[in-house]
């Protein structure tokens, strides 16, 4: 069972203030684990909105939906997984009138990422990595701005635990790098508690830091 809440503060590469995030993480009666958020974005984000985003992963965490409702109801993104054998997705994204879908092949180790540290913790949970361990996903990286989905490798690696400062002291933390893209050009570094919840997060393109939380 988990039941966390927060508010995520996040910035570009200058060390810009870009976006506060309120979330929350439940466990729902059937296990299933739904995450939700509200962001609001602010210039130099390249499209000042507020969006929010909900995620259901099914009591197995698998992807079960995700949707992302943006810029006053003209802008949306949402990933269905279909079927009882779960081999197939469809992935839309729309902006006022104009309307994308995609089909695609789905398997269970395909991971789904955006704009919040709340996708790379349900991919945290998912990997289960121990200390030392990497692991190699398939990734659906969506646009920041439009949602436009792009598929790429990402590398998540798990580091010696370590005690770390954060925005309510030094805690003792599990450490990761993601690779993003997979091919050794942009890591980033975060650490998050033993529930997965992301503290600090610090790429080459700015990062997040959890300000509130029920820790």
């Amino acid at each position: 069972m988990i039941h966390r809440k927060g508010i995520y503060q996040s910035f570009d590469a200058s060390g810009n203030v870009e976006a506060d995030e309120r979330w929350q993480v439940i466990t729902l009666n059937d296990g299933s684990i739904q995450i939700d958020n509200e962001s609001v974005r602010v210039a130099p984000f390249d499209e000042p909105r507020s969006d929010s985003m909900t995620m259901l992963l099914d009591a197995h965490l698998r992807l079960v939906e995700f949707t992302i409702h943006g810029l006053r109801g003209t802008r949306e993104s949402r990933v269905c997984v279909l079927g009882e054998k779960r081999a197939a997705a469809t992935i839309c994204w729309r902006h006022k009138g104009e309307i994308h879908e995609q089909r695609t092949v789905w398997r269970e180790d395909i991971e789904l990422d955006w704009q919040t540290p709340l996708l790379n913790m349900a991919t945290v949970w998912r990997s289960k990595l121990q200390p030392s361990q990497s692991r190699v996903f398939d990734c659906y990286y969506l646009d920041a701005v439009t949602f436009k989905p792009t598929l790429m490798k990402q590398i998540y690696s798990r580091h010696a635990d370590e005690r770390h400062l954060t925005r309510f002291g030094e805690m003792p933390l599990q450490h990761y790098t993601l690779d993003f893209g997979g091919d050794g050009t942009a890591i980033s570094h975060f650490w998050c508690d033993d529930e997965g919840v992301l503290f600090d997060f610090a790429s080459p393109q700015g990062g997040f830091v959890l300000t509130a939380a029920n820790v």
